[in-house]
């Protein structure tokens, strides 16, 4: 009984472990940007986890409650082109991660990319490049 009993604990332990370890790698979407400021203020502004919504299975963090209904009537507006991948990454048919920080808003439309080097190649011919990644994102889609 006494061996039950220890590893029933020692399960317990592990199980607590792995489920605060799972709460902390689950990070914000945009690294806790607020989706909002980019389009409203034209610039990244970190979120606040009190203000966190989730949508789609993924959670957005925002900078205050204005921001959050906003979100809310109109989420498509305030989302990232491309899922948040880097858009000069996608035009070229390539995922690579997005730096949140680095980014650029085209008619409404918020695209990111994946380092100010790259940000910089995107703003050269950025009509091009985005008639491009919305080409290779509509592929990429129908591979899903």
């Amino acid at each position: 009984m006494k061996i039950v009993k220890k590893f029933a604990a020692v399960l317990a332990f592990v199980f607590t472990a792995l489920t605060a370890q799972s709460e902390e790698m689950k990070k914000p979407e945009l690294d806790g940007y607020c989706p909002v400021c980019y389009i409203a203020a034209g610039k990244a502004v970190e979120g606040k986890k009190e203000y966190a919504v989730e949508h789609e299975g993924k959670t957005y963090l925002f900078v205050n409650n204005e921001a959050v209904s906003a979100f809310e009537k109109e989420p498509a507006k305030y989302l990232p082109a491309y899922d948040g991948w880097c858009a000069y990454g996608i035009s070229l048919g390539k995922k690579f991660e997005s730096d949140p920080t680095v980014f650029k808003v085209v008619d409404g439309r918020l695209f990111l990319n994946k380092s100010p080097e790259v940000g910089e190649l995107f703003s050269k011919g950025t009509e091009g490049h985005i008639s491009k990644a919305d080409a290779e994102w509509k592929k990429m889609a129908m591979v899903k």
